[in-house]
């Protein structure tokens, strides 16, 4: 046989298996799924009604088989090339579903053709207890989400029973600008005569005013929460800060040292497993630290102490409260006498309060 021949019947063996080619996107295969949401994915080709069933671990039905609406749009899967004969894009298929009619636990969803399985997906649900929560409320904000200095704030939503992002604080830095009814928010280091304990870092929040005022609030230093006309004011060019206001009523960062990631900041809350650091120069020496809280909620403090006058000492220990972790703290020396830095929350993360 020859090549060509060869080659001609291996495409008429393609084509048609391109045809009928179908995707279950949703559920995902290992995705984890709770609230209303939908079903769907898409078929090159439907030639009956279209269905999805769930099947628990053991494999026995999970309630009736749910109809699938066949023919919305699905550009994406034409561009792609995965339907090649069809001349439309018509090849989407969606079921509005309430994943909390699902008890928790792990299923395999299986999507058929006028009865023939075409694809299988399994996947996990997590209810609230209930297949339909009312009378809740809750307001989160998630730091570093969706990026690195950014602060995002969810709201729960009845009606799709999920968290819904309702604002997004993007990172304070350089160059951005930040418009009425915005806020951005970032880190930032200072060195006043008032710090005991030399060069501090500490969180900070900029925003603008429906009217275009600027408004500063570094935390821990209430002389500087306050709004502002023009530009801020002179007085902050000892930290490093300008920012000015445009035409248009918006402002511009122009300067505003930033405190690296993960750094130790006033206001920073430390979750179970995550971690900070810093160092605090003093007039007789210096101390660099680690501050991090294991899975159980318990708080941990490892510092090298460069400090002649207490013969080097360090630090390795971990605690439960705050009086403990002063304890820890008062191990050094009394010459120094550092205050914890930090009080535990209720959820079993700690919160950076204090590096004065």
């Amino acid at each position: 046989m020859s090549f060509l021949l060869r080659l001609c019947l291996g495409l008429m063996v393609l084509v048609p298996s391109l045809a009928y080619a179908a995707v279950l996107g949703i559920p995902g295969n290992g995705a984890t799924l709770s609230g209303i949401g939908v079903i769907s994915g898409w078929k090159c080709e439907a030639n009956g009604p279209l269905t999805v069933r769930f099947f628990d671990e053991d494999m026995r039905p999970a309630g009736n088989p749910v109809a699938l609406v066949y023919g919305s749009r699905r550009p994406d899967v034409r561009d792609n090339g995965s339907c090649l004969d069809n001349d439309h894009d018509n090849v989407g298929f969606v079921a509005i579903w309430n994943w909390g009619e699902l008890s928790d636990g792990t299923y395999t969803a299986v999507a058929s053709d006028n009865g023939e399985e075409f694809a299988r997906n399994t996947f996990t649900v997590v209810t609230l207890g209930t297949p339909f929560l009312t009378g809740a409320s809750a307001q989160v904000s998630v730091q570093d989400f969706p990026q690195a200095g950014e602060t995002t704030t969810f709201k729960w939503n009845q009606a799709t029973q999920h968290l819904e992002a309702v604002s997004r604080d993007p990172a304070c830095r350089e160059t951005l600008t930040v418009h009425p009814g915005e806020t951005c928010r970032g880190s930032i280091s200072l060195e006043l005569d008032t710090s005991r304990l030399g060069e501090i870092s500490t969180g900070f929040t900029f925003s603008v005013g429906a009217e275009g005022r600027g408004c500063l609030s570094i935390s821990g230093l209430a002389s500087f929460n306050y709004c502002y006309s023009a530009r801020l004011p002179s007085v902050l060019g000892r930290v490093g800060v300008s920012v000015t206001r445009n035409e248009d009523g918006s402002w511009t960062i122009e300067r505003f040292p930033l405190v690296a990631l993960g750094q130790c900041v006033i206001d920073l809350t430390v979750k179970p497993g995550a971690k900070c650091s810093g160092s605090v120069d003093i007039p007789l020496g210096d101390i660099d630290f680690t501050f991090f809280v294991e899975a159980s909620g318990r708080g941990c403090i490892e510092a090298e102490i460069d400090v002649p006058l207490v013969n080097n000492k360090d630090i390795d220990a971990c605690f439960d409260t705050r009086q403990d972790f002063q304890k820890a703290l008062d191990k050094i020396d009394d010459v120094i006498e550092i205050r914890a830095f930090a009080t535990k929350n209720v959820d079993g993360s700690w919160t950076i309060t204090d590096l004065f």
